[in-house]
């Protein structure tokens, strides 16, 4: 019984210093991209059997993803989700989705109170495992070799996977793209706002 009592014990306590060295580590890559300032990055996007490149660029509260035919634009509190394939415009507050785990605005604010935080290693690399703490799929957030930087977002399994995986990162060499309305004729408009 005793035994048992100090493996418990043993147990919790790294589990305790597990999350610990979670959190610091989602700090650090917290501020490595916040220190950045202005950035893009190219990614691959790998999903079931599809691969898309991709493109993710900050520029102070503002950013700007496309990946595929999809087009989001943050700008100045609202979010602009332009999908070519159906030719709609999604207008909302971009408040609204800052629970968006790589969310350019918040970081990893925030995800603390949605998932367990546990530093682990994945493919040889340090990475943050992220367990939902209600309903969802684990997340891998796996760095470079830095342990700053990331190198890759893996989540899901099986047919449900996928996987981003970071391509190149600079800062900003040219102005972000700006939405504009006039850019989308004949695009449907729906406002959430």
């Amino acid at each position: 019984m005793k035994r048992a009592l100090t493996i418990f014990l043993l147990l919790v306590t790294l589990s305790a210093w597990a999350d610990e060295r979670g959190e610091k580590r989602l700090e650090r890559i917290s501020r490595h991209y916040s220190a950045l300032g202005n950035y893009s990055l190219s990614f691959i996007l790998r999903a079931g059997e599809g691969v898309q490149q991709g493109e993710l660029m900050v520029e102070g509260n503002n950013s700007y993803i496309k990946v595929a035919d999809t087009e989001v634009y943050v700008v100045d509190s609202l979010r602009y989700e332009v999908r070519g394939a159906s030719k709609e415009i999604i207008v909302d507050r971009a408040d609204a989705y800052e629970k968006e785990l790589l969310n350019p605005l918040n970081g990893f604010a925030g995800v603390k109170n949605d998932y367990n935080i546990e530093e682990c290693e994945v493919d040889g690399r340090t990475a943050v495992r992220l367990t939902p703490k209600r309903t969802g799929e684990t997340i891998y957030i796996v760095t470079a070799p830095d342990g700053e930087s990331i190198s890759k977002v893996k989540y899901g399994v099986g047919e449900n996977s996928a996987e981003v995986e970071v391509n190149r990162l600079q800062g900003v060499p040219s102005p972000m793209p700006k939405f504009s309305k006039e850019q989308y004729k004949g695009f449907e408009l729906i406002d959430f706002r």
